[in-house]
């Protein structure tokens, strides 16, 4: 098995291992677009993640052992995907050599690069460019994949309990901007020549957020944020002293205020009606933070690419995404063009499947997507 391989790869069943959800995908190639073939999801007993890290094994077996039986999906073959503070993907500037030597090279090049001793992390990388620098020396761009070995220890271990065999270890914040980023899923590496077009991408998970700038079909920076969906929930159940539920329900339901004013929110009861303004004025608080974590990680992007000046636009997808007025409230915050990313647009979904329910859950799937489709043939 190639942990964190960006190379092209069998693709079986693409596992979204999420804080409070698990979805695994499977596609089959097609000439025209990849067909969805198989898609299924199920809640995780709260206490088996924390912060994108897997802390009980043997829980998060049970489950994935459970969710392949309701599934009924044959193949054991998995595609997991990783997402917390302990991978770390960078683009970094080394003298040029073969893909060999680079193999045998990298552990000694990095040290400099990622917060991680090199003797505990799990490392890959793919060549990107060559160039010439100032000093007539050639030179490559590289993007490595870095992951501390205990952490995917753990993954590996509860997909290998529940009967499975991992074929992938993927970086999450790849696998949902190849979902998003091109009509068929495909990696980034090697892609067409043309103008620069850079697009910052945002999944926003239940606990997690990832922000990923995408240069020429090339992610240039990635970055996990602390801050999820279940960070406003949270805020208002704290605000308001309700539940969880209670709490997630009224921010389903109110959002955030319009770009006209609060005012009045049409269509709800009384029970929702008088929770409007205060709701209204935690979401605020918590999207500015949200905000500005978006901000420094463009900002400190910007400052460090030679030959970009702005952001075209930010692409955004997850369950996050979906809070009322969101879209609207970023662009006009950040004076960027935003969009939200739709992964089913990519892919053909299968008549086997329930059409309306995979469309209901469009905006979670691009991680579970782009797991799938990182070992199609492209």
């Amino acid at each position: 098995m190639r942990l964190l391989s960006l190379g092209k790869g069998a693709t079986p069943v693409g596992l979204d291992i999420g804080s409070s959800t698990f979805r695994i995908a499977q596609l089959k190639a097609s000439a025209e677009k990849p067909i969805l073939v198989s898609y299924s999801s199920t809640k995780a007993p709260k206490g088996l993640i924390d912060e994108g890290e897997i802390t009980d094994v043997d829980g998060v077996a049970k489950v994935l052992a459970s969710l392949w039986r309701t599934a009924k999906v044959t193949d054991k073959r998995v595609i997991v995907g990783v997402a917390n503070q302990k991978v770390i993907v960078r683009v970094i500037e080394m003298p040029a050599m073969t893909e060999t030597e680079l193999r045998s090279a990298i552990k000694y090049q990095v040290s400099d690069y990622i917060p991680i001793p090199v003797e505990e992390a799990i490392l890959d990388f793919q060549i990107l460019s060559e160039h010439v620098n100032d000093r007539l020396e050639r030179m490559m761009d590289v993007l490595l994949v870095a992951a501390r070995k205990d952490m995917v220890e753990n993954v590996v271990a509860a997909i290998e309990r529940a009967g499975l065999r991992p074929v992938t270890v993927d970086a999450s914040s790849l696998a949902f901007a190849r979902a998003v980023t091109s009509e068929k899923p495909k990696s980034f590496i090697g892609g067409e020549a043309g103008a620069e077009e850079v697009t910052a991408m945002i999944n926003i998970g239940s606990a997690l957020s990832d922000i990923v700038v995408v240069e020429d079909s090339t992610p240039r920076f990635t970055r996990v944020s602390s801050i999820g969906g279940n960070t406003f929930t949270e805020a208002i159940a704290n605000h308001l002293g309700v539940t969880f539920e209670k709490a997630e329900d009224l921010k389903i339901k109110i959002g955030l205020p319009s770009q006209n004013g609060k005012g009045k929110l049409a269509g709800v009861g009384p029970d929702v009606s008088e929770h409007v303004e205060a709701v209204h004025d935690v979401l605020e608080r918590e999207m500015v933070k949200f905000m500005a974590e978006v901000r420094r990680s463009l900002d400190y992007y910007l400052a460090q690419a030679s030959k970009v000046e702005s952001i075209g636009k930010i692409v955004v997808t997850g369950g996050g995404a979906k809070l009322k007025n969101f879209q609207s409230y970023l662009k006009e915050s950040l004076k960027i063009e935003v969009e939200f990313g739709r992964p089913l647009q990519n892919v053909q979904v299968s008549n086997n499947l329930h059409r309306a329910g995979v469309e209901d859950e469009e905006f979670s799937l691009a991680i579970c997507i782009g797991l799938a489709a990182r070992g199609l043939e492209r």
